[in-house]
């Protein structure tokens, strides 16, 4: 059975700077969806017109597949959620959110029953404090 993958943004850096991980690219294996914030993140990274070209024609690719995940009203209500009891739990500085994003890829891979693939398991290990998700490393 194909397990279903969201790809974090530091793993695709390495795939793009490093050609790393070609084990992800099987498509007998995972089917790849991608998280908005992956996909802003990326954005903000971008540096050159040939970057710009290529990061274009991958997203364009997730939207034409239809595996650009559109949270829905629950997920977005989730993060909110999500959010508080981090702050409670003194894992958030809502003044400087700086796993918003991580939060929200959680979030996102619980709502399609997806495994988040991530170098950034510590973070990660203190969402799950929060949503019930799958993670693991490369």
């Amino acid at each position: 059975m194909q397990k279903k993958i969201i790809i974090d943004t530091n793993i695709y850096i390495n795939i793009f700077n490093s050609g790393l991980h070609k084990n992800l690219h099987n498509p007998f294996k995972y089917i790849v969806f991608l998280a908005p914030p992956v996909l802003h993140e990326l954005w903000m990274g971008v540096k050159e017109k040939q970057e710009t070209k290529h990061l274009t024609a991958i997203q364009n690719e997730f939207v034409k597949l239809k595996r650009l995940i559109v949270p829905t009203v629950s997920t977005l209500i989730l993060i909110g959620q999500a959010c508080h009891r981090l702050r409670n739990l003194g894992k958030l500085d809502p003044v400087y959110p700086k796993s918003y994003n991580d939060i929200s890829i959680g979030a996102l891979a619980r709502q399609i029953g997806a495994t988040v693939i991530t170098h950034n398991t510590r973070d990660f290990i203190a969402i799950q404090s929060a949503i019930d998700f799958d993670f693991e490393g490369p």
